[in-house]
């Protein structure tokens, strides 16, 4: 509930930014904006996410939940043994675009896209064993190596006003990319199989519609299929209270099954690839790429909500 509270506040603020300085009464219509949107429709739209946090945020990437490497040691290529790995975010800097377009009669927008960027800042943590071993020292406190986190994160969200209306809606949202700075790592798709769903994605910043939405049945199966450009990636899943490490199938492409949660309501689930050295070496940097897509569990009550 904070975390809604917060989010709510940071984008009216954003709005703020601009429509607190209008002069205009609420009759007249208010100076316009870069993204080619006025003050008032700006405030408007801000309000509107303020209502839905679940398609602004993710709530997962900068949790602390820790991640168990798993899946075996790479021995001798290895500088460290990798037991488990969690991301501490001490610092997290938020921005919002607007862009505004087709305009109605009266001159006003009627489609609008928000784009959500975060700069996170902190440090990656990995708790390592003894060399070429899968064990925890004793003292495993002074065996956790932390390496500076910097991961841009970006989201898109369009929503639409009817002609003749001042209210506006929600009607779609793309996933999350979560890319660290200078990143060699890179997602190239997601193929995602479930009962009567068999996808692959290529952007995760296209937008899903609302109404179609990739949903899930309860407690189903779920195989995820990550594409990279590289066969020594290791690629986790990201869920909440869920995460593990993915088989690779040596050729740049590594899959992970999992069954999905009775949850209601829309949820996250995504991939997150990093470069071997991530783990395996103690003198390369972090680096890092996250795919999270948004889903539903059926049925599909989001969809009979939506104007």
């Amino acid at each position: 509930m904070r975390t809604k509270l917060l989010l709510a506040a940071l984008l009216l603020a954003a709005a703020g930014l601009t429509a607190g300085c209008s002069k205009n009464s609420p009759s007249q219509p208010s100076s316009t904006l870069p993204g080619g949107g006025s003050s008032m429709d700006q405030a408007a739209v801000a309000n509107a996410l303020s209502l839905a946090p679940q398609v602004v945020d993710d709530g997962q990437f900068d949790s602390t939940d820790p991640t168990t490497v798993g899946g075996g040691m790479p021995g001798a290529f290895a500088a460290i043994s990798p037991i488990r790995f969690w991301r501490t975010i001490t610092n997290v800097e938020r921005s919002f675009q607007f862009s505004f377009s087709d305009t109605d009669s009266t001159g006003r927008p009627t489609m609008a896209i928000v784009t959500v960027n975060k700069l996170l800042t902190g440090t990656f943590n990995i708790l390592t064993g003894i060399p070429g071993t899968d064990s925890v020292p004793m003292d495993s406190a002074v065996h956790i190596l932390r390496k500076p986190l910097a991961d841009h994160w970006v989201r898109r969200i369009l929503l639409e006003r009817r002609p003749g209306t001042r209210d506006w809606h929600v009607v779609a949202t793309s996933g999350v990319k979560v890319t660290s700075k200078d990143a060699t790592t890179q997602i190239v798709s997601l193929r995602v199989q479930a009962n009567g769903v068999d996808t692959t994605l290529t952007d995760p910043l296209a937008f899903f519609r609302l109404r179609r939405i990739l949903s899930f049945d309860p407690d189903g199966s779920v195989t995820l299929t990550v594409t990279t450009t590289r066969s020594n990636d290791l690629v986790f899943l990201v869920m909440r209270d869920h995460r593990f490490r993915f088989h690779s199938n040596g050729d740049d492409t590594y899959t992970g099954v999992f069954m999905m949660p009775m949850l209601a309501g829309l949820g996250h689930v995504g991939v997150n690839a990093l470069s071997f050295g991530t783990l395996f070496d103690n003198q390369a940097p972090y680096d890092s790429q996250a795919w999270l897509m948004p889903f539903l569990v059926r049925p599909n009550v989001m969809a009979d909500e939506l104007p």
